[in-house]
């Protein structure tokens, strides 16, 4: 006789009652066991299936372009998707210094000053489960003649690896010279960090 069938023969040997009790905590039991370790990898895989089933849903979808699109496309470029943190600031920093290098400017300077989280709703469906949404922004400065900052401008606007110039700054300068302040993003994809990581 199996274990098993031992421990069901000696609890079928208690009252009723007790027989009741018994199997009520076992299946308590069971079921916190199942809820702590099965329900939790379930809830995961769903999440991931949804996070799939959204983007399938973008992909399917007809592309539809207007004319305002069109017209955007044209002068802003492509918008790619967000990449994933090391590639997309590197991929930032490397776009500035060629545009900066393609163009008549002087005194120039770039810095990455800090990286912050985006909402959760900013961008919804593109971050997958356990990553987040980033902006990796960084402050430019050049001094050079007005019609060579709106090349400049139109350069980094246009350039994949900026996805937006959230603030411009011009200040003029003795001669034809105006100094030129701007704050750039890149929008990328990083690991959700643990409470206790720093």
């Amino acid at each position: 006789m199996g274990p098993l069938q031992e421990m069901m023969g000696r609890i079928s040997a208690f009252p009723r009652a007790m027989q009741w009790a018994i199997w009520a905590a076992i299946g308590t039991i069971a079921f916190l066991l199942w809820d702590a370790t099965i329900a939790e990898v379930a809830a995961d895989w769903s999440s991931r299936a949804d996070t799939i089933e959204m983007q399938i849903q973008e992909v399917n979808k007809p592309a539809r372009l207007t004319s305002t699109t069109k017209n955007a496309i044209t002068a802003f470029g492509e918008v790619q998707l967000p990449r994933e943190k090391a590639d997309g600031a590197s991929g930032l920093t490397n776009a500035i210094h060629e545009i900066l290098g393609a163009n008549r400017v002087r005194n120039d300077d770039f810095k990455r000053t800090k990286t912050t989280r985006m909402r959760s709703s900013a961008l919804p469906g593109i971050a997958q489960s356990g990553q987040q949404i980033e902006q990796v922004i960084g402050d430019l400065h050049f001094e050079a003649r007005q019609s060579d900052i709106l090349n400049v401008i139109a350069d980094l606007e246009s350039s994949p690896w900026i996805d937006s110039i959230s603030s411009v700054r011009l200040t003029r300068m003795d001669g034809r010279l105006i100094r030129v302040n701007l704050s750039l993003e890149a929008w990328v994809v990083s690991k959700k960090r643990g409470r206790n990581a720093r």
